[in-house]
């Protein structure tokens, strides 16, 4: 990682690297990708076995990427009761923080004129989708967490089924922790396959594994590229781009040097690909973080992920003013941003994108990745400017509808004409009306 530096002394091209993070090399990954979909929507099981074959190193046939129930039980027993106490109440809390967003739907009355002639209705049903596909990280480390963050909002929200993907390992196997943590979460069904391939196979549907209506859940370029590409085509919805994990600290003399490096260290852990940034007011602050990320390093068991990810991603940036902090932040749109300074929550209402916002020295993302119910699973690359994270809403569509009594649309139908006129003149939406008035 770079020494600190002043922000407003980056170059152009600099500054440019720090915001696009790794999905600077997204356009690359799609070359790859696309041929990828392409066969798997073709050639359906015998292309997804194909590449993972090629990609993990492992052969299955189709009968084997699908988990029977014995093998799930099986898991139980080689996990802690500690662990699987703790991701019990992990889903318990997940489950409470999305049953607050729960919708209900609404109808009301109106009339076209102002003295109450021509009454109608109008309302919008929320509905959920019928199926849901959630993408479990694998690879690098086991993210038993994710399978509860992507299934239990899904399953709040009333989907029959949802479909749980995750990579092999060497050996065939999805990690015991990640078998016990979806069937926890209430998944349906679980299989062994993972990469671009496996989204291909939840968008298009396989003999095996069933076409899905959305496919959520982090991933890394590939996986995000191949959910981004078949969302731009219509053939499913995603939750949003989540790729590799980034956090954004804002800390001013007050942050604890040590607990910023550790919460940089955090995220630098899950992959080469992930982002950790410090903006500062602090020059002593900003020195002694660095340090302290250069004494952490060597007794880390994932300290070549780390060193990649901090000298490839990582930075330290100066700023004269909080204010100037919270611009970059927005432009930033991280993942995760703690705000580590002394008024956190005055902060709060200036900051207009972001997937999570982590207040004071005490909430670090660890805490959200875990337990505090916010879900994990987030809009990562810039893309916090347009997208929010993983909740109940990403699983329900908007249904309106409109009841017009005759005299309603006699009320409308001359601005109704009027419109069509405009726009044409659209013949055929002028007659749809004046026939119902004939």
């Amino acid at each position: 990682m770079r020494e600190p530096r002043k922000l407003a002394d980056l170059g152009r091209e600099e500054r440019k690297r720090i915001l696009r993070r790794s999905y600077l090399k997204l356009e690359e990954v799609l070359d790859t990708v696309i041929p990828i979909l392409k066969e798997v929507e073709k050639r359906g099981d015998e292309a997804v076995l194909e590449f993972t074959r090629e990609f993990d190193g492992v052969g299955l046939t189709a009968h084997q990427t699908l988990l029977e129930r014995e093998r799930i039980k099986e898991a139980y027993e080689r996990v802690s009761p500690e662990l699987i106490d703790s991701l019990k109440v992990m889903r318990d809390q997940v489950e409470d923080f999305h049953r607050h967003q729960i919708r209900s739907g609404w109808e009301t009355k109106k009339s076209v004129s102002e003295e109450g002639e021509g009454k109608y209705e109008i309302g919008e049903r929320f509905v959920p989708l019928e199926s849901a596909g959630v993408y479990v990280p694998g690879g690098k480390a086991r993210y038993p967490s994710s399978a509860i963050m992507g299934v239990v909002p899904a399953k709040v929200a009333g989907v029959e089924q949802v479909v749980v993907v995750s990579p092999p390992s060497l050996t065939g196997q999805i990690s015991d922790e990640v078998l016990v943590a979806s069937d926890i979460a209430g998944a349906d069904l679980i299989a062994r396959v993972g990469g671009a391939q496996a989204v291909a196979a939840l968008a298009y549907g396989t003999e095996t594994i069933p076409r899905m209506d959305i496919v959520v859940g982090a991933g890394n370029l590939y996986v995000t590229a191949a959910k981004m590409y078949l969302a731009s085509l219509g053939k499913v919805a995603i939750d949003c781009p989540a790729g590799p994990s980034e956090v954004l600290i804002i800390a001013d003399e007050v942050a604890n040097p040590l607990w910023v490096a550790s919460d940089m260290l955090s995220q630098a852990e899950h992959d080469e690909a992930a982002c950790s940034v410090l903006v500062t007011t602090s020059r002593e602050l900003a020195w002694k973080v660095y340090r302290n990320l250069k004494d952490e390093l060597p007794s880390s068991r994932r300290r070549e992920v780390i060193k990649r990810s901090l000298s490839e991603y990582g930075a330290i940036l100066l700023v004269d003013t909080l204010g100037q902090a919270l611009d970059f932040a927005n432009e930033f749109a991280p993942e995760h941003l703690e705000l580590m300074v002394t008024r956190p929550k005055e902060l709060l209402m200036e900051i207009r994108n972001a997937g999570s916002v982590f207040l004071g020295n005490f909430s670090p993302v660890a805490a959200g990745d875990y337990l505090t119910g916010s879900n994990h699973i987030l809009p990562t690359g810039g893309s916090a400017r347009g997208f929010s994270g993983l909740s109940v809403d990403s699983f329900f569509k908007r249904v309106t509808y409109q009841f017009l009594s005759p005299q309603a649309l006699s009320s409308m139908s001359q601005h109704i004409v009027n419109l069509a006129k405009a726009e044409g003149p659209l013949e055929a939406h002028i007659r749809s009306i004046k026939v119902r008035q004939d």
